[in-house]
């Protein structure tokens, strides 16, 4: 329905004398219809309006407010477009005057009336009733009811009356359908005689605008109420229309239009709608709805309510319609801040035997009109739902406070003085979504399942083990040793304990709710406060085909850039520092460094609440003296013995008081502060888009439509992401770097067509960026080829041929300062047959020292492939093109490590090919370094990841002369770093395998061995890990 707007002269005309305009055509057998949708047209007194609402324009590019242009507000949409404010109110309706007369210029004797039009032909029994039951709620079937209700007391009565539509009403019991009065063709109304039992009758007289041999007692267009669109309403306390009556005075009249209304095809109301207005001017303030004398207020839940859903939503009724903006804030593109018109609130449940909290959680939140028709209902949404009941049956409970003093009505009548307020109380509980507060990189591996249910959905690997995230707090405190019974393990952080703790901010302290009950070790599955590991369902991601890491979250959300709330001066970028740089000031967190604790907690009461991060910053010292006892150490501990005491990483600078410090004049520079973790890019086949979530809150940030994805693939400097269109034979680049204006949409759309070769990528599938930023490789199935594009322009190169049905891709960095020098960077594509052949960069031509094609497949001892590939991997621990292969070996999962073996040293130019007796491999070795077998909980891989934790990421990168030697602040997706020595970007301890039985093993890489039991995850599918192609 498009908004109209109306001449600001026009709105002191009756609108029963505009029905139709403006609306779309398009009836649909309906010759009455004004629209072939089915809504309500509008609802007036024949004195003016009464709905719909109508607001002044506001300009969406300048905000200002036209004071010669109306808009109708037809639907929510309008509503916040056209934002009503105390400078800019809902116009008020109009309302009765307190005698009996109608709207004629001489103010003729005659009876109230309402008329409420729809945009279709009404199906007459949907609103009148035929039956003898309705002739006590005034032949109506409830529908459609005329209340008249007493703010005083909370007594509200149907209103005396009689209902037409089109002229029409039922009449006698049984009820039989009589036409009462008619139109002209000058659009007059005339009463019609009715014979009953042979005695000739003219009822009708007294309906709105008949002649009755007054003086103007017909008034202009009155005919347009006897139309097949339209129930009028007359009030007639005695049965005779001749003898005119009024509304009832010092009541609220409320005219309520049900949705189950319908048309004449059986077409159902879009829109409910109430319409209210008084009988003289209205003086009194709303108030919330009372359910009858010495009733309570009309809530939804109702006060003292159990099992509530925890996304339930908050209903509030009013008597009367009221302004939006005094009701609460209207949603908008920034989250609101706490608010005086309601207190949102819950308390966390806690296990039996725990005291309760001592403080309740206060939620910003949203409030909206059920309908754009109906201003006497809200719902008020929290910013976040509340927690559900944990499996324990520690529920939540909810507290809601109106306060009385907030409303006004539609004539700006309010109560600002009165104290008056009224609570409603109810439990949540059920299996609901609990809150997310989830381990993050590099102290984390992120799990993806398929197959609905409680099984598909996204978990998270904890590898920190000492977070204060959500989580099961059961812990034997009685007990210093560690015991069966100390599910969660942050309390036996070091920290906390301390006699430094005092001086640490924020203060550490245990928390016996599952919003804060911390991790229960390394190599678990993070839970929610409902304590499910299943973090995010199948219902929110659908399909699961890949995933990938990318910009760290705070550049998006920080406590510095507070829109509403308190405000940390000391959380601003430009104090931000990275130690792996010489302390160089960056902006955004860096991914060598974890956040102590890892997660921080949730913060009960957080300080700033657009954005609304609610969790804790990191965690600082408040004296230079204080210092991290919680490093490399045991982090298993020995039951009946001392507990977990230090974490699996092998590098000090993993863990630190990162954490900004509280506001203060002065701001010492800090590393990490909230929002902590990154964008988490999902990729939903099945959906056809990209879900973008938060990665320590699970929330979702975006969904982008992409068409028939396959693949991910992201920018070594996060700022692009490429997705594999398959039926399309295209690749998508979306931009992902939350400074461009661009942010989140996509930029490009690249075909791969080859038009110097005269060749075409069909079926592309596998996609990966080459770390050093210059090219993006593409596996195209059907065309059996790879193409390439250029970073630069994202434009196709090349595209080659030479592997039959290419499946899988990796591709490491240009060896220009490591390994063997080459100058070349090396890609390795594995066919559906078990064969891997070798991609070697160029430059190519005469002066060239790479071909820039494939070289062939490499001759590997005992072996001529790797049977049945299912996934690969770059290894970050590798100066020589490492990578892991996922394959089957004897009937057996296996995990290979192929890496270039030998090579001439330097670059070698392309004319000395003649002088080697492998002109394509040109003395260069591949061999399989390591191969993980025999110890795999299945014969098949599904996927393979590394850990992250202990790495070199945060330093910068400069991408190589072919990629314009970019430079890269910090956490790039580059697998070496040599700005400061020489190093691989990361030393991963273990190597994760998803196995096709929904089984999660974790190999010690140098062992070879499994490093701990393993650990079932239910369609487990993908793995995801920083440097994940």
């Amino acid at each position: 329905m498009n908004r109209r707007l109306l001449a600001l002269a026009a709105s002191t005309l009756p609108l029963f004398g505009l029905a139709g305009c403006g609306s779309s055509s398009g009836g649909l057998l309906d010759s009455n219809a004004t629209s072939s949708s089915f809504f309500i047209e509008e609802v007036n007194n024949g004195f003016g309006r009464l709905l719909p609402h109508v607001v002044h324009r506001v300009d969406p590019v300048t905000g200002e407010v036209s004071p010669d242009q109306l808009v109708e507000i037809r639907t929510l949409d309008d509503l916040l477009a056209n934002r009503p404010s105390e400078e800019n109110p809902v116009l008020p309706p109009a309302t009765w005057p307190t005698d009996a007369i109608v709207p004629s210029i001489s103010q003729a004797p005659g009876n109230h009336f309402v008329v409420v039009r729809f945009s279709r032909s009404l199906d007459i029994d949907s609103i009148l009733d035929r039956t003898a039951g309705g002739l006590s709620n005034n032949g109506l079937t409830g529908a459609l009811q005329v209340v008249a209700y007493d703010p005083a007391t909370g007594y509200s009565e149907q209103v005396k009356g009689r209902g037409f539509i089109n002229g029409l009403t039922y009449y006698g019991n049984p009820p039989r359908l009589e036409r009462w009065v008619k139109k002209d063709g000058r659009n007059h109304v005339l009463p019609v005689t009715v014979k009953r039992n042979g005695v000739s009758l003219t009822p009708g007289v007294g309906f709105p605008g008949t002649d009755i041999g007054l003086q103007d007692g017909s008034f202009q267009n009155a005919g347009n109420n006897i139309d097949r669109t339209t129930f009028v309403f007359v009030v007639d306390s005695d049965g005779d229309l001749s003898t005119f009556e009024t509304f009832p005075e010092n009541r609220i009249i409320r005219i309520v239009i049900d949705d189950s209304i319908r048309s004449k095809e059986g077409r159902i109301l879009t829109d409910p709608g109430v319409a209210t207005s008084t009988v003289g001017g209205d003086t009194g303030s709303p108030r919330p709805l009372l359910d009858g004398v010495a009733g309570t207020y009309v809530t939804e839940p109702i006060n003292l309510a159990i099992n509530v859903p925890c996304d339930q939503e908050i209903h509030f009724w009013f008597d009367e319609s009221c302004q939006p903006y005094s009701v609460g804030p209207l949603p908008s593109s920034v989250p609101p801040a706490l608010s005086n018109e309601f207190t949102v609130e819950f308390l966390p449940g806690v296990p039996e035997g725990f005291p309760p909290p001592g403080q309740t959680v206060s939620l910003p939140y949203t409030v909206m009109p059920v309908s754009p028709y109906d201003f006497t209902q809200f719902l008020v949404r929290p910013v976040v739902p509340f927690p559900g009941s944990d499996p324990n049956g520690s529920a939540a409970q909810a507290f809601i406070t109106y306060f009385f003093n907030a409303a006004v009505d539609l004539f700006l009548n309010g109560d600002p003085n009165t104290l008056e307020s009224h609570q409603i109380t109810f439990e949540v509980s059920g299996e609901c979504p609990g809150l997310v507060n989830a381990p993050v990189a590099p102290g984390a591996i992120y799990l993806a399942s398929n197959g609905g249910g409680t099984a598909g959905g996204i978990r998270v690997l904890d590898l920190d083990g000492f977070g204060q995230g959500t989580g099961d707090p059961t812990h034997n405190y009685a007990d210093p040793l560690y015991d069966v019974g100390d599910i969660s393990k942050f309390p036996f952080n070091l920290n906390l304990t301390s006699p430094q703790a005092q001086n640490m901010f924020p203060p550490l302290a245990a928390d016996p709710s599952t919003i804060a009950g911390g991790s229960a070790g390394v190599f678990t599955l993070a839970k929610d406060s409902s304590l499910s590991t299943q973090l995010v369902t199948s219902e929110t991601v659908g399909t699961v085909a890949d995933m990938m890491l990318g910009h760290p979250l705070d550049l998006l959300f920080n406590n510095f850039e507070c829109l509403s709330g308190g405000q940390n001066l000391c959380a601003s970028a430009s104090f931000q520092s990275h130690p792996l740089n010489q302390g160089a000031i960056y902006p955004g967190n860096s991914i060598s460094h974890a956040p102590h604790p890892n997660p921080p907690r949730i913060q009960l009461a957080p300080s700033c609440f657009a954005p609304l991060i609610m969790t804790e910053e990191p965690t600082t010292p408040l004296n230079p003296s204080v210092v991290n006892l919680l490093g490399p150490g045991d982090a298993f501990g020995q039951l009946g013995g001392q507990g977990p005491s230090g974490l699996l990483t092998t590098v000090q600078h993993y863990a630190g008081f990162y954490g900004p410090a509280p506001a203060n004049v002065v701001c010492p520079t800090f590393t990490l502060r909230q929002q902590v973790g990154h964008l988490l890019y999902v990729l939903d086949s099945d959906s056809n888009q990209v879900v973008v979530l938060n990665s320590n809150r699970m929330t979702v940030i975006d969904r982008i439509p992409v068409a028939d994805p396959r693949d991910l693939a992201i920018a070594p400097d996060l700022n692009l992401l490429a997705v594999s269109n398959k039926g399309t034979n295209t690749v998508t680049f979306i931009d992902t770097n939350p400074n461009s204006p661009t942010f989140h949409q996509v930029v490009k759309v690249t075909s791969l067509v080859d038009t110097i070769n005269n060749r075409v990528g069909l079926a592309p599938s596998e996609i990966v960026w080459q770390p050093d930023d210059e090219d993006i490789l593409v596996v195209c199935e059907d065309s059996n080829s790879m193409a390439i594009i250029s970073s630069g322009d994202l434009e196709v190169r090349k595209i080659i041929p030479g592997v039959a049905q290419p499946r899988l891709i990796a591709v490491t960095n240009r060896d220009q300062n490591f390994g063997f020098q080459t100058g070349l960077y090396y890609a390795v594509v594995l066919a559906q047959d078990g064969s891997a052949t070798i991609f070697e960069s160029g430059p190519d031509g005469v002066q060239g020292i790479g071909f820039d094609d494939f070289i062939g497949i490499p001759a590997l001892q005992g072996q001529s492939g790797f049977d049945s590939p299912t996934a690969i991997q770059p290894d970050t621990n590798s100066f020589f093109h490492g990578t892991f292969i996922a394959h089957r070996k004897n009937g057996l999962g296996a995990v290979s490590n192929l890496h270039l073996k030998d090579a001439p040293f330097g670059t070698r130019n392309l004319a000395l090919n003649g002088f080697v007796p492998d002109p394509n491999f040109r003395s260069k070795e591949f061999a399989v370094r390591r191969e993980y077998t025999n110890i795999l909980s299945s014969s098949s891989v599904v996927d393979i990841a590394l850990d992250n934790l202990s790495n070199w990421g945060g330093m910068s990168v400069i991408t190589s002369q072919y990629a314009s030697n970019k430079f890269i602040n910090h956490s790039s997706k580059s697998l070496v770093r040599t700005t400061a020595g020489l190093l691989t970007v990361a030393e991963p301890q273990f190597l994760f395998v998803a196995n096709s039985n929904g089984i999660l093993d974790v190999v010690d890489i140098s062992s070879g061995t499994l490093f701990v039991p393993s650990i079932s995850v239910p369609g487990l599918q993908v793995l995801c890990d920083y440097w994940r192609q």
